[in-house]
């Protein structure tokens, strides 16, 4: 029997509308976020990222299903693993925590709005994806570690670990774009991240998602 198939962290499930937008909602802030349930229906640009990450985040709960049927455990309290099984975890989650804000880069200063808005969504998307790996990390090297310790609750650690972190870095919420926005806008830049993602997508393009 093939082995279960879970969406990951692919670039290929990530939307992709190759820079093309209907038009920037330019002067649109964090205050015209219709918020994160609504945007979902909005057919922004927006709305189809967290509508995919939140794809994206159902697959660690699936593994994390079943982890029983692939893991047995041993016939210690906490299975054979030592206790040093855990450290790869705790290593991985400091490393996605400090690395995982610093994602994206600043933008560089003085370009037109129109190349702005693209360069602040290439960035927000490539950002997330980042942030995405570095939090499903922690969470996926748990699994081969529980497996090899005989110890369910290695990935269990690994899980209550990442999971938090996923949501924290990648879940693209009011608070999480703001502060992309502004990381981008740190060297002086005007991202016109917000102007982007609020646009709505062609609809030729939202069918494809």
């Amino acid at each position: 029997m093939a082995p279960p198939q879970f969406p990951m962290y692919s670039p290929q499930q990530f939307p992709d509308d190759g820079g093309q937008i209907v038009e920037p909602v330019f002067g649109a802030s964090r205050a015209d976020d219709p918020g994160f349930v609504a945007s979902t229906r909005s057919g922004t640009l927006l709305g189809r990222l967290r509508t995919t990450m939140l794809v994206l985040m159902v697959a660690p709960v699936l593994i994390a299903a079943i982890t029983p049927l692939i893991v047995q455990d041993g016939k210690g309290r906490l299975g054979d693993a030592p206790w040093w099984f855990y450290l790869p975890l705790a290593a991985g989650a400091l490393l996605a925590a400090l690395a995982g804000p610093r994602a994206p880069r600043p933008m560089e200063a003085g370009l037109e709005p129109a190349q702005a808005v693209e360069t602040a969504l290439l960035q927000f998307r490539q950002a997330l994806l980042l942030r995405f790996a570095l939090a499903e990390g922690v969470i996926l090297l748990g699994l081969p570690l529980a497996m090899v310790g005989h110890s369910e609750l290695v990935f269990v650690a690994g899980f209550v670990l990442g999971y938090p972190l996923l949501i924290w870095l990648a879940l693209p919420t009011t608070g999480t774009v703001d502060r992309i926005r502004g990381r981008l806008e740190s060297a002086g830049a005007e991202s016109h991240l917000w102007a982007g993602l609020l646009a709505r997508v062609p609809q030729g393009k939202a069918s494809q998602a």
